[in-house]
């Protein structure tokens, strides 16, 4: 019986040990992700993606809305679809300053 005798002292230590692993193997909260989404989502509406690109920006605004919704209760699903919306606004970005720049060279031409 003496060999399994456990101190409340080894038995704390133990738990807070295995907390601690528990706390760091959990996924982190996808708030840069998030972030990076709404400024690029800030950048393309800028660039006038709501003109030039509006189903573009609007799939990364709704991409976004979603992983909102989902970063507390699944957070890789939450992530993955900020990095998507992210994409979404990149390419409304790229889409309205291809406009701005035809339209520079249109008017360049004359």
């Amino acid at each position: 019986m003496g060999r399994y005798r456990v101190s409340t002292l080894q038995a704390a230590a133990l738990c807070s040990v295995l907390g601690a692993v528990g706390c760091a193997s959990a996924p982190p909260a996808p708030l840069t992700d998030l972030a990076l989404a709404r400024t690029a989502i800030d950048q393309a509406e800028h660039a006038g993606a709501a003109r030039t690109a509006p189903e573009e920006l609007s799939s990364a605004r709704q991409r976004l809305s979603d992983a909102e919704r989902l970063q507390r209760s699944d957070p890789d699903m939450a992530r993955t679809r900020a990095r998507e919306a992210q994409s979404d606004a990149h390419l409304a970005q790229a889409i309205a300053e291809d406009a701005r720049t035809q339209v520079a060279l249109s008017l360049a031409r004359r």
